[in-house]
């Protein structure tokens, strides 16, 4: 894994974040995963944009998001082929001060695309509280106690209930599910993360925002979760009930019109 700190317009290579600042102290940061394929960054324009959105909804005033990633991540190499984690911190001060901190960057070379098995889902018992405007926060514990809780079942991730008992997401991932042979999926306002691959997927096949609970998950005919990461994954299993894990479709769409030709190894 390589680091990098945004500085006078430079990435700075092998940067870490200060102990005193209130990402590490309080969680407060917010970020973007991109992922990267062939050396190529996926989305990147909406995920800048999701972050200084995120920024200016969490009081920074004027975010410092620089409009490209390093050259040493992307671009130069055809193998390059990973997701970038791009976090934007409060910085030092205290718990009540205006954010003022710093842009630090992440890269780490895994598998990216839509190749995965389907996923076995779990449905959480726990409600879920999620971040202000279901932006990506360094806040995460939740979401990883949902996704250990998941695993500890035999499940692959869990999903998500607000306190209402609206379906959220996925732990790591927005989530779609088929009813009556219609797609739908959570509405932002449920706490709902504004993903760039979950905008390409709803106007692509195209789906519905709407209010889900646990009889619509129960009633659901199949169903998949999107990240930066996994693109387009179907989910196999429902809470030890068969899906009919056939995305295919759109799964091709997304390698047709996002990935590129990856390079054979």
């Amino acid at each position: 894994m390589t680091s990098w700190r945004f500085e006078s317009g430079t990435w700075n290579c092998g940067a870490n974040l200060p102990l005193d600042d209130r990402a590490f102290r309080y969680g407060m940061s917010v970020f973007e995963t991109i992922a990267v394929a062939g050396g190529r960054p996926l989305f990147l324009a909406g995920h800048l944009d999701r972050l200084r959105r995120a920024a200016r909804a969490r009081g920074w005033r004027n975010p410092c998001v620089p409009d490209g990633l390093p050259d040493s991540a992307h671009g130069r190499d055809e193998r390059a082929t990973g997701v970038f984690r791009i976090y934007l911190t409060a910085g030092p001060g205290g718990a009540g001060d205006p954010p003022s901190g710093s842009v630090f960057a992440l890269f780490e070379n895994c598998e990216v695309g839509t190749d995965f098995p389907p996923l076995r889902l779990v449905s959480s018992a726990v409600p879920y509280l999620p971040g202000p405007g279901g932006w990506k926060t360094g806040n995460y514990w939740q979401n990883v106690e949902a996704s250990v809780f998941a695993r500890s079942t035999g499940a692959d991730d869990a999903l998500l209930f607000s306190p209402d008992g609206c379906l959220v997401s996925a732990s790591m991932g927005n989530v779609f599910v088929e009813r009556d042979g219609a797609w739908t999926t959570p509405a932002l306002g449920t706490g709902a993360r504004d993903g760039v691959v979950r905008a390409w997927a709803i106007k692509n096949l195209p789906a519905e925002e709407t209010l889900l609970d646990a009889d619509a998950v129960a009633n659901a005919t199949a169903g998949f979760v999107t990240n930066s990461r996994i693109g387009i994954r179907p989910v196999g299993e429902l809470d030890g009930r068969a899906l009919r894990p056939d995305v295919g479709a759109l799964q091709r769409l997304y390698r047709e019109q996002i990935l590129p030709r990856l390079p054979r190894q």
